[in-house]
Order: C-alpha cells, then sequence, then structure tokens
C-alpha cells in the first residue's frame, strides 16, 4: 500500500476488529516499550489472552481499515478529570505502517469527535520514556501538562500528560 489515504477509512470497532485491535496492540507494546517496560511484562503479553479483553471493549475503539487490515485504532473517552473534559486513552498503529499519516487521521478523528460532543479540553497520557509518541503529541499540538505514574506488573512507571484546547 504505497499510500494508505486512498483506500483507508476511519470507522468505529467492530467485534470482529477485537482479534486485530489485540495483535497491534501486543505487538506495539513488545516494540515500542522494549528498554522501557520490564521484558518480564512484555515478553508475557500473549495476543490470545489480550484478544479476551478487547473483544469486551470493542466499542470503545475506532478504527483505521485498509482493506480487511486494521492499520491503527484510538480509544476516546468523552469524560475526563479537571481541566480535561475528554482524553484519548490508547492510540496505536501498526509498526509497520508508521510514519504514513495513520496516527495523525485517528487524533484528528478523535478530536473531530469531541468538538461534535462539545468538549473543550482534551488529555493525553502516554510513558515519559516514550520518546517517540511524546514527539507526536507535541507535533499534533499538545502542551506538556502534568505528569503521574502507572503501574504495570510489578513497577511503576512514570507518565506524562498533554493537554489540547479544543474550542479555540
Amino acid at each position: 500500500m504505497d499510500n494508505p489515504h486512498e483506500q483507508m477509512i476511519i470507522r468505529k470497532a467492530v467485534r470482529d476488529d477485537a482479534l486485530q485491535i489485540a495483535e497491534i496492540l501486543v505487538e506495539d507494546w513488545k516494540t515500542a516499550y522494549r528498554g522501557i517496560i520490564d521484558s518480564d511484562f512484555l515478553d508475557s503479553m500473549s495476543v490470545e489472552s489480550r484478544y479476551q479483553r478487547e473483544v469486551k471493549r470493542y466499542q470503545k475503539y475506532t478504527v483505521a481499515e485498509s482493506g480487511k487490515e486494521i492499520l491503527g485504532f484510538a480509544w476516546n473517552e468523552t469524560a475526563g478529570e479537571d481541566p480535561a473534559d475528554c482524553e484519548i486513552v490508547a492510540l496505536y498503529v501498526r509498526s509497520a505502517k508508521r510514519k504514513n499519516g495513520i496516527g495523525r487521521a485517528l487524533f484528528q478523528n478523535s478530536i473531530d469527535f469531541f468538538r461534535a460532543a462539545g468538549r473543550k479540553k482534551m488529555i493525553v497520557w502516554c510513558l515519559k520514556e516514550n520518546v517517540e509518541a511524546r514527539k507526536f503529541y507535541e507535533k499534533m499540538g499538545g502542551k506538556t501538562y502534568i505528569t503521574g505514574s502507572h503501574r504495570w506488573g510489578d513497577r511503576d512507571y512514570d507518565m506524562i500528560s498533554y493537554l489540547y484546547q479544543l474550542d479555540g
């Protein structure tokens, strides 16, 4: 696929998408987070167990698709803690499909969705050490906001958030 935009559509996920969502998530974690998240935790991840989680919440996702292949997905929530009133909980693109505008298209779709719902400020969290994601969120206009931590396995990891003004 030379130009993914020619054939790419963005739509709400359906149940049949859950397996590909799980595949993307596990692949991305095992590649992008290697050296950030403990290897034991990453090595314990499996598509089968992740599928069991994703099939229960596939309705939360918006997917970018070309043909029958899911290229990436976003999880949007229209609730949030002050000052944000909405959040992109997750945004993933297949490793082999990155740098083709898929993440940008999913991100913009999320903003359009939130604006249509009357939301004013969006927050996105990512691992502080995930330099690639941080560059993307900054390029998309995010302003660093607060830091925090999240536990995966038996370790806490530093997180950073980005805030986006949607009404101006």
